[in-house]
């Protein structure tokens, strides 16, 4: 079973089999944390005119209890890198973002239709 919470006012218009993916992905990483994944923006809220927010392609998700302040390592950003291999794993379209200036207090997640496959290694 995969729980995702949707914090109340989150605009989902369509939720497609992209959405559901990266769900499981996000929801297996935050359960070794003990915590149950929560979507704080979907085709909702502010953001720039030609997000992927409002094509039903961007979520946030909120951090709160993934990082410990008793460790010395960002268990935030340990969580991303590991959602973004096994996203980018199944296809290269997934984008997470986390640790910029805009995205500090969330995970920035898409699925970008625009995205030009990478060349193979060693090119």
């Amino acid at each position: 079973m995969v729980k995702i919470n949707v914090k109340k006012g989150v605009v989902f218009n369509v939720i497609g089999y992209e959405f559901c993916t990266l769900a499981r992905i996000v929801y297996r990483v935050f359960e070794k944390h003990g915590i149950v994944p929560t979507v704080t923006s979907a085709n909702d809220g502010k953001h720039l005119p030609d997000s992927w927010h409002y094509k039903d392609l961007g979520w946030d998700w909120r951090i709160w209890g993934v990082d410990d302040p008793k460790t010395p390592i960002d268990e935030v950003k340990q969580a991303v890198d590991e959602i973004r291999r096994e996203a980018q794993a199944i296809d290269y379209r997934y984008d997470v973002i986390y640790g910029d200036k805009d995205h500090l207090d969330h995970i920035h997640t898409e699925y970008d239709l625009n995205k030009s496959k990478p060349l193979p290694t060693g090119y």
